[in-house]
């Protein structure tokens, strides 16, 4: 039988239920409502107003893509008030644009002789760029690009410097690119093409390190195995303490059964460590209370003492 964690909605006091302990803490701690009190899942609703406004646009000629556009109100939405209203029209808006030959010449005159581009003339008609530039180039008229169609080939002097740059240095495209004074689309390509590109979850990782550890990433895999044993040693220290004379040890459970009581460093391993704080006083006595489990689970690795608190204790 599949386990489930349970919690109560904040807001309505309903059960919500998760098939996994991860799930049951991260709704604890980003205090996640259930879907009927949830902003997330309930219906878009609009007034009258606003209702009145896409339904006399819509029946004027505007499509349902630019409707959305200038109330800056999501395509689907635009076209679920529509259906509700009884006159959505499917397909409406994939009829090819005619233009009359006076609009042609117009159009002509405007590109070749005046100057303009596609999306200008496109806004003066109302209409996308995309039956001018069909137009356009039926009539043999649209112009090509400024790309000069030819292949840029990286030398073998710019290729081993991004690789240094992504692999050793762990900086990304934007970077680099800026580094060796190219566009980053070539830099994505190459690494693309080379099966460099790390996946989603490396490069979040690395981003997350870069920004809030104020440190390099190679610096952050060197610390890893130092914490690690760093923990060790505080589980170990921690392990040997008369934790049964503490208040709420008889409560001590797991997450997601209301009144149970988890374990708690006061000042957290991870502060201890980055603070270069001697591990017997992390896994010490004094710095050990059980707290209950929702409020473990919301601390992390916060302290709610201060060093100087605990060695003075």
């Amino acid at each position: 039988m599949e386990n489930k964690f349970i919690k109560k909605c904040p807001k309505c006091d309903g059960v919500q239920t998760y098939t996994t302990k991860n799930r049951l803490e991260c709704s604890i701690r980003e205090n996640w409502k259930c879907n009927k009190c949830s902003s997330t899942h309930k219906k878009k609703t609009y007034d009258g107003g606003i209702i009145n406004e896409i339904v006399k646009q819509y029946e004027s000629g505007v499509s349902f893509s630019k409707i959305a556009l200038k109330l800056k109100i999501s395509r689907d939405n635009i076209k679920s008030v529509l259906i509700k209203k009884n006159i959505w029209i499917e397909g409406r808006d994939r009829v090819k644009k005619e233009f009359t030959e006076i609009e042609i010449k117009d159009i002509i005159t405007k590109y070749e002789n005046e100057g303009l581009s596609c999306d200008i003339i496109a806004k003066h008609y109302g209409v996308s760029k995309r039956p001018i530039n069909r137009l356009l180039k039926e009539k043999g008229l649209l112009k090509k690009g400024l790309s000069n169609g030819l292949k840029i080939d990286l030398t073998n002097e710019q290729k081993n410097i991004i690789k240094k740059l992504y692999i050793k240095e762990y900086k990304n495209s934007v970077e680099i690119a800026d580094e060796i004074g190219m566009n980053k689309n070539y830099v994505n390509k190459y690494l693309h093409n080379c099966g460099f590109r790390r996946d989603k979850s490396k490069g979040t990782s690395i981003g997350l390190v870069k920004r809030w550890g104020n440190r390099g990433y190679d610096e952050y895999l060197n610390s890893l195995s130092e914490f690690k044993e760093y923990k060790k040693k505080v589980i170990s220290i921690t392990n040997k303490q008369s934790i049964y004379k503490l208040l709420n040890y008889n409560k001590r459970g797991v997450s997601g059964v209301d009144d149970n009581y988890h374990l708690d460093h006061k000042f957290s391993i991870l502060r201890g460590f980055k603070e270069k704080i001697d591990p017997n006083i992390i896994g010490g006595i004094k710095n050990l209370e059980f707290i209950p489990w929702e409020e473990n689970v919301k601390k992390r690795t916060n302290c709610s003492i201060t060093i100087n608190e605990l060695i003075i204790k």
